[in-house]
């Protein structure tokens, strides 16, 4: 996380400090402009899973206008031992992402047409993950035995981003989008069984509620409102940021 957060500020630093490069506009694109580029989003690998692979494609519509598309496997990371609870690794866990957005380049600021430059434009994007972990608790002399927590996790987010995409020798690109405000509905079905009688104040379920507001910060809001169940379904809404950023090839 905070690798990233260090490649995602210092491409903000040039970004705002950079005089821009030499100038390359068109008022109407030439037939052999270069319109695509396919995109690895490197976000969920470093944030979240190494397993995850996300690819996304961007079309060039007009000389400051373009929309781009966004999928993949999607993933959270596992979780581990803490203090009298030890979680397996998760016997069945996976999920995918989809996104979209459409962009408009800064005319007056950049210095090349799309898909060089500053832009800014709507996005919507839903995340599905589903997960079953093991749980087993230990070193208790009330609470010996194991359980199942299940649950599946929707996220939909509708909003405005801002990004900036380098593109290198006319083939290669960065694409950092590092602010993107939105309105985020999140659900969440979880259910929690096995062979130890839990009641909703017993020390493991909140212990078990804690970690997951530890991975999943959006449950936090849910929890307060009192939607926590070991069984049920809740929902919340509220606002979201994106941060992202995909190195891709352009032709």
């Amino acid at each position: 996380m905070k690798t990233y957060r260090i490649l995602l500020l210092s491409g903000l630093l040039f970004i705002f400090i950079s005089p821009g490069f030499s100038q390359e506009k068109y008022d109407t694109l030439p037939a052999d402009y270069k319109k695509n580029v396919i995109k690895w989003n490197m976000t969920p690998f470093l944030l979240w899973s190494s397993s995850n692979i996300n690819i996304s494609y961007e079309r060039v519509l007009k000389p400051y206008r373009s929309f781009s598309v966004n999928a993949g496997y999607f993933e959270l990371p596992s979780f581990g031992s803490y203090d009298s609870l030890q979680i397996a690794a998760a016997r069945k866990k996976g999920g995918f992402s989809v996104s979209g957005d459409y962009r408009f380049y800064f005319k007056n600021r950049n210095t090349k047409n799309a898909p060089d430059g500053l832009y800014w434009g709507p996005y919507t994007s839903w995340h599905h993950y589903g997960f079953t972990n093991d749980f087993t608790v230990k070193n208790n002399s009330n609470s010996t035995g194991t359980l199942s927590f299940e649950g599946n996790f929707n996220v939909v987010s509708v909003g405005i981003q801002i990004g900036y995409q380098f593109v290198i020798k006319d083939r290669l690109t960065v694409d950092l989008i590092f602010m993107g405000l939105s309105a985020a509905l999140y659900s969440a079905k979880l259910k929690l069984q096995g062979d130890i009688d839990i009641d909703k104040d017993d020390e493991y379920l909140n212990a078990i509620r804690d970690i997951l507001i530890s991975k999943f910060p959006f449950l936090d809001d849910l929890v307060d409102k009192g939607e926590f169940n070991t069984k049920g379904v809740a929902t919340g809404l509220g606002p979201n940021l994106r941060y992202m950023i995909q190195v891709g090839y352009r032709f």
